[in-house]
């Protein structure tokens, strides 16, 4: 593996590392140098916020550490990442924020936790912030960051403001207007959601193109990567992004995949088809994210499972299909967070975060043979 390593989170609520300390960063460091891992993905932006921002609309938690110290724990991160020869990425996603703070009319509320709001790509003042935003944390840490990673999660939704967005673009495009793919025959053979799905990858190509002009405006010239979501189901997988007009739009964009329900028990080869191998032929870097030290909750139709049995499947799919960077979301599980519970460690086969990264390592080392 060129590049392999964790992905995680300094934000409130995940469970992970929103409450380290820089003693805390060096251990976790020296344990992925030690380990062979050379890649960290860092969030600073998520559902909630994990630095210290001056931007009014987001949240700031008194107990998170990289508030508390003006972002110095970050900064220490990130510094000390490169110091010990891994790269280093910032992640943020870019739709969801917390209802209230975030005062921006329409939206909708975040699936399973009402208190977030999502907010589709043609939200009124959206781009405005997102100019904010990026511009901002480029300026705090672009200069200790080697890419940039842009989650527009739940982008793609259905909002009235967005119809004749949708019919302009239909009309141009010689495609059915709104009212014609409302009108859905069920049949779930061919489930006709192709239009809306090429319209809001449209959408969603214009937004990163938007971002980059912003992050490149503030001189950053580090990688760009976006998330391309799909849902896995029984029996059934669907992308909800159109792969090769991405390809076309923005070659030069690397994309990362993700299994939804982060189990590989089901659906194995058709994900591998989805989140590896279809966007490698089409010249994709291509960037696979999979269960680490995660208690995420897996579907309740599924038996129980353990982290080493989720590890082993991913690295062995990874050895068969070759992403060109694979991550490992969640390094450790510091508190009983939406992500990571050290709650819920016990039963996932593991006694704590650190023990259960550090069998990770040891069994990647194994299995891909670095």
């Amino acid at each position: 593996m060129p590049e392999i390593g964790f992905w995680d989170y300094t934000c409130p609520r995940n469970g992970s590392l929103e409450r380290y300390t820089q003693e805390d960063w060096d251990c976790l460091l020296d344990d992925m140098a030690a380990g062979g891992f050379n890649s960290l993905v860092l969030c600073v932006k998520w559902l909630t916020t994990g630095y210290r921002s001056r931007l009014s609309w987001l949240d700031q938690e008194p107990a998170c550490s990289a508030i508390t110290s003006d972002n110095a724990v970050i900064h220490h991160a990130l510094r000390g990442a490169r110091q010990r020869g891994l790269r280093t990425w910032l992640l943020v996603v870019a739709t969801i924020f917390p209802a209230g703070i975030f005062d921006l009319p329409g939206g909708s509320p975040y699936g399973w936790i009402p208190e977030f709001t999502v907010y589709d790509l043609d939200t009124p003042g959206l781009n405005e912030r997102l100019a904010q935003l990026f511009g901002e944390i480029v300026d705090l840490f672009g200069a200790e960051a080697d890419g940039l990673v842009v989650e527009l999660e739940f982008c793609d939704g259905e909002s009235p403001h967005r119809i004749p967005i949708y019919n302009d673009w239909a009309a141009r495009n010689n495609r059915p207007d709104f009212a014609s793919i409302k009108a859905i025959r069920l049949e779930p053979r061919a489930y006709p959601y192709t239009h809306w799905r090429d319209f809001t990858t449209a959408r969603r190509v214009e937004t990163l193109k938007f971002i980059e002009d912003i992050v490149r405006g503030k001189g950053y010239n580090g990688d760009l990567a976006s998330i391309i979501e799909i849902d896995n189901q029984p029996t059934a997988i669907l992308g909800n992004v159109n792969l090769p007009m991405l390809a076309e739009q923005l070659p030069h964009w690397a994309v990362v995949t993700y299994d939804s329900i982060y189990d590989r028990r089901r659906n194995r080869l058709a994900a591998m088809d989805f989140c590896i191998q279809q966007p490698r032929s089409l010249g994709l870097k291509t960037c696979y994210l999979t269960r680490g030290v995660m208690t995420f909750p897996i579907p309740p139709d599924l038996p129980p499972t353990t982290l080493e049995e989720q590890w082993r499947m991913s690295l062995e799919d990874t050895k068969a299909f070759s992403p060109d960077v694979l991550w490992f979301m969640g390094a450790d599980c510091r508190l009983d967070g939406l992500v990571c519970s050290d709650v819920l460690l016990p039963a996932w086969g593991c006694e704590d975060g650190r023990t259960a990264r550090l069998r990770l390592m040891r069994m990647a080392k194994q299995i891909l043979q670095y």
